[in-house]
């Protein structure tokens, strides 16, 4: 009945994907990280629940491709849930790219929802504030998985001023992709593969001497940074944006 597919590079969306999958008793084998999933190889279904994490106000480059690569007719609606660091109308349009191609291909759009969750990484959260945020978050995947199960839809007005921040919010990409240029593996590294084979955008490879090389497909994920076992990989000049310590959800978890 459903298929719920989820981009989450440091955790948070994959924390709420989860709860929900439990909660509409999806078959584990219909939840799938959506950068390793193929569109072809998709099976037909009633449902596509789409979840992911917001970069720069705008669904991230990997799951924009995702979305044009689909096939058409696989699902009789998508519902979508963006993941942020707020629920304020600077992210209200953040799924205005994927809407447009999923009605370019005659799929019908039900739910179009923001979450919110604690910041990965320029600042980290004080630890009742990150809890908080993320109890509000499990319940309001409560009322979704409520509002899905019974086949409903909502449709939220974008104003213009937040489509203007979706579009400035463009300007992110080139940035991430100089960011990537920036990334190395210090001497820490062990060379133990994790960062190129999880690469979302496949912009990491091993040199002649098995150490990451970063190019410029970067998109600003964080995923290799939060991954590292050993903490080794950093920019060169913006350190200044990363949590001290790195990031972990389980901060953030009730006990």
């Amino acid at each position: 009945m459903y298929t719920l597919l989820y981009f989450s590079p440091t955790g948070n969306t994959k924390h709420l994907a989860k709860q929900l999958g439990e909660n509409l008793k999806i078959d584990e084998t219909y939840i799938l990280p959506l950068e390793f999933a193929k569109p072809e190889d998709l099976k037909t279904n009633d449902t596509l629940i789409l979840m992911f994490s917001i970069q720069g106000f705008n669904a991230p480059r990997t799951v924009k491709r995702f979305i044009k690569n689909l096939p058409e007719g696989l699902y009789k609606k998508v519902h979508i849930i963006a993941v942020g660091c707020n629920t304020l109308w600077l992210n209200d349009a953040v799924s205005i790219d994927i809407k447009k191609i999923l009605h370019s291909k005659n799929y019908v759009v039900g739910l179009d929802e923001v979450l919110a969750m604690p910041l990965t990484f320029v600042m980290s959260f004080p630890d009742a504030a990150g809890r908080k945020l993320v109890k509000e978050s499990e319940d309001k995947i409560n009322d979704i998985s409520s509002i899905i199960s019974k086949n409903h839809s909502s449709n939220r007005k974008v104003k213009f001023k937040s489509k203007a921040v979706n579009l400035i919010g463009k300007l992110e990409d080139p940035a991430a992709r100089l960011f990537g240029l920036e990334l190395h593996a210090t001497k820490a590294c062990n060379s133990c593969s994790i960062c190129w084979n999880r690469c979302p955008e496949n912009n990491i490879k091993p040199n002649k001497y098995n150490i990451p090389k970063f190019g410029l497909k970067c998109e600003m994920c964080m995923r290799c940074i939060t991954e590292c076992p050993q903490k080794a990989i950093t920019p060169y000049i913006s350190k200044f944006i990363l949590i001290k310590n790195g990031y972990s959800l389980s901060r953030y978890l009730s006990k």
